[in-house]
């Protein structure tokens, strides 16, 4: 899924092109913006809200949920919110650890019943639940989707646990984004609270706060007016599946979504949770962490947060998938919530529109644009990646030799496989063994690296092409991480993690 952002995206920055700076800040003029955009065929259904002091200042659909049927977007509207459920997701699992069901600070392999950590490279399984809220499990990058209108087989949750979910790093030192861990924290909630993941969520969250049109996919959606997921183009989606439901398959209305957010800023006392538990999820930091996306951000308990931000304390969580945008932030110390939503994939515009309207309630913020590379340069600036790294990558059962140089004249070469592994390979698709990296980044100790190559694995998508990412951590002389396989496809398919270590020779 491309939730926060896609691999691709981690190593560009965006680039706005929508609209001009609004001449007059209020609302009129935004609703011209949107129209004008919605009308150049661009998005099919716009849905924004705005709060402050616990009261909705303002909400409004704008576009269709259903263009072929000439429906029209509503505030009750129902729509995917991709990875904005990773907080909704954090949310029930704060909501079991006040129950006493559950202990964050505890290890999680206390509460998994019967699937278990594979271990690499003897690295530990004392991840706890606070880890895998904060995205340091030591899990690596992982979604696959699953289409309707495509013959393919998908993993269950347990399956694909089975097979990824490797501990790339040590628990609590490196940050790394997992749809693997928030689907591991939805299958703790059904185990520990009894019930279905679903049921909890609708028992002890969304009924509590009146989220009436808010549900995790696959309910019963009878009742329920659901927009339609488009693709860029506006070629309506067939319905899309992913096996991680807790990190991107809650939907929820643009109310609802606004809703969720002013209970986030605790400007209320309720039974659900207390102010100090709310503020905990969007301030939570550990000092240990390699925190190495974005521009002086964090991620607390299920919410990217930044101190400053052009003298403003904020917090917010993005997601995005095939047919799916949205965007929900605070501004805690105004107390204003904002949220955006979308039909299809764009999370330019979706920032965009963010932005705007966090102008218009606060004409003296200027927002940072969200930039997940900011801090990123390029690996030329430290030579200590300079050189020839030698080790292994894990493909399923297989131990793959593999080289890496890094040149200080501007190339990076990744050499692999050799005729003992062409069996796994299409004639169309031949593997070369050298493949020049088209980008290497480097944040501190963390390396970000993109190519277009293949892998052996049985799970990968031979006729595509892949999109090959590496992401490394080096401690001394070892570099270590994944290998992240996404096919070179017009949909979004899946993101495998491999293992991957390497010695400067």
């Amino acid at each position: 899924m491309k939730q926060c952002f896609t691999l691709l995206i981690l190593i560009t920055s965006f680039n706005f092109s929508y609209g001009q700076n609004l001449k007059d800040d209020d609302f009129n003029s935004l609703e011209k913006e949107i129209q004008k955009t919605i009308g150049s065929k661009k998005i099919p259904s716009v849905v924004i809200a705005v709060a402050k002091n616990d009261k909705i200042l303002y909400e409004n659909a704008f576009g269709y949920s259903d263009i072929e049927n000439n429906i029209k977007a509503t505030i009750t509207t129902s729509y995917q919110l991709a990875s904005v459920s990773k907080t909704f997701t954090a949310t029930g699992i704060m909501i079991l650890n006040r129950q006493k069901k559950i202990d964050i600070n505890s290890p999680a392999t206390k509460y998994m019943s019967s699937i278990k950590f594979n271990e690499i490279d003897g690295l530990s399984s004392d991840v706890k639940i606070i880890d895998l809220l904060n995205h340091t499990s030591g899990l690596g990058t992982y979604f696959q989707l699953n289409y309707s209108n495509e013959n393919t087989k998908q993993d269950s949750f347990e399956e694909a646990f089975q097979k990824y979910g490797s501990l790339f790093h040590p628990s609590g030192q490196v940050y790394e984004y997992s749809n693997l861990g928030y689907g591991l924290l939805d299958y703790i909630i059904a185990e520990q609270s009894g019930t279905t993941f679903s049921k909890f969520m609708k028992k002890e969250l969304f009924t509590p706060l009146d989220l009436n049109n808010t549900f995790v996919g696959n309910a019963d959606l009878a009742d329920r007016s659901i927009a339609k997921k488009y693709d860029t183009h506006l070629n309506v989606l067939p319905n899309i599946e992913n096996n991680t439901k807790g990190a991107g398959n809650i939907y929820s209305s643009i109310h609802d979504l606004i809703s969720f957010g002013m209970f986030h800023l605790n400007d209320n006392e309720n039974n659900v949770l207390s102010r100090k538990e709310l503020t905990l999820m969007r301030n939570y930091n550990n000092k240990n962490i390699l925190y190495h996306n974005y521009d002086e951000t964090y991620y607390g308990l299920g919410w990217n947060f930044k101190p400053d931000d052009n003298g403003y304390d904020v917090a917010w969580h993005e997601g995005g998938m095939m047919g799916a945008s949205s965007m929900l932030k605070l501004i805690p110390d105004e107390n204003i919530a904002i949220a955006v939503i979308l039909n299809t994939f764009n999370q330019e515009y979706c920032q965009y529109l963010l932005n705007l309207i966090s102008k218009i309630v606060l004409p003296d913020y200027n927002p940072t644009p969200i930039n997940p590379v900011a801090n990123y340069q390029n690996y030329s600036s430290d030579s200590s990646y300079f050189g020839k790294w030698k080790g292994d990558i894990k493909v399923d059962e297989i131990s793959i030799p593999c080289t890496l140089n890094i040149n200080p004249d501007g190339t990076i070469i990744i050499n692999y496989l050799d005729h003992t592994y062409k069996s796994y390979f299409t004639k169309n698709n031949p593997i070369n063994n050298k493949t020049f990296l088209s980008m290497g980044l480097v944040n501190d100790n963390y390396f970000l690296g993109l190519y277009l190559g293949n892998l052996p694995s049985k799970d990968i998508r031979h006729e595509f092409s892949q999109f090959l990412s590496l992401k490394l951590v080096k401690k001394g002389n070892i570099l270590s991480g994944t290998v992240v396989a996404l096919p070179a496809a017009e949909r979004e398919y899946y993101a495998y993690p491999y293992y991957i270590k390497l010695q400067k020779e």
